[in-house]
Order: C-alpha cells, then structure tokens, then sequence
C-alpha cells in the first residue's frame, strides 16, 4: 500500500464532509468518486461531483464543478492554486491543515452552488 494512503484517507474524508448531498459512484481502493444525486439533477444517468485518486507520489483531488457554470465564480484560494494542474485538479503530497480548510470551504461552496443552481433549472 502506497505511503500516501493516509493523505488519501483524509481527502477522501473532506470531500465526503463538505458534499454530504452527493452520492458515492465509486469506492475503491486508492480511487473514490462522488456522484451529484439523482434528485438534485433529475438525470437517469450519474453526474460526475469529484474524485479523490492516489497515484504513485501523490493524491489527485478533481472538482468539476469549478469548471461548470454553477461553479465558474467560485474564487479558489493562492494556495490551492499551487497545487492545481488544471482548474479543476489539486494535486497533494502531504496534509497541510491551512491548504485542507481552504479545499474543504471550496468544495462545499462547489456543491451548494451546483445543488442550488440544479435545484433552480
């Protein structure tokens, strides 16, 4: 097991507090993905919220909703966007308390505009 389980663990567990409305779509080893419910959308078909994935040195942390509509005027703090390869992926290697606050903050922001906005369609 990779020595970044653990920074996982706590990624996985952040993005589970800050959406509880989401449904998990995946949980596997070193992959989890959460799944924007089925009642907030009115789809058949799953809606990708965010992943939270290990791979070799690090743990990749997606947030899609930061690239959508609802999401577009969400202000991502300096220090995550250190750690962003894309707009919508942070990449770690370590738990850092002040980057997890931030992360924790953007994703819940991220989900009660995505759920708010959905809701109001």
């Amino acid at each position: 097991m990779s020595d970044h389980y653990p920074l996982y663990i706590a990624l996985r567990g952040l993005m589970v507090r800050a959406a509880p409305a989401m449904q998990i779509g995946k949980d596997a080893l070193g992959e989890f993905t959460l799944n924007v419910a089925r009642d907030i959308m009115n789809s058949k078909d799953p809606v990708w919220f965010g992943s939270v994935r290990m791979s070799g040195n690090n743990v990749s942390y997606y947030l899609p909703p930061l690239a959508a509509r609802e999401g577009r005027d969400l202000i991502v703090p300096e220090g995550l966007k250190r750690l962003s390869t894309s707009k919508t992926c942070f990449v770690f290697h370590d738990q850092n308390a002040d980057r997890f606050a931030e992360l924790e903050d953007l994703t819940r922001a991220a989900a009660d505009k995505f759920a708010g906005a959905t809701r109001a369609a």
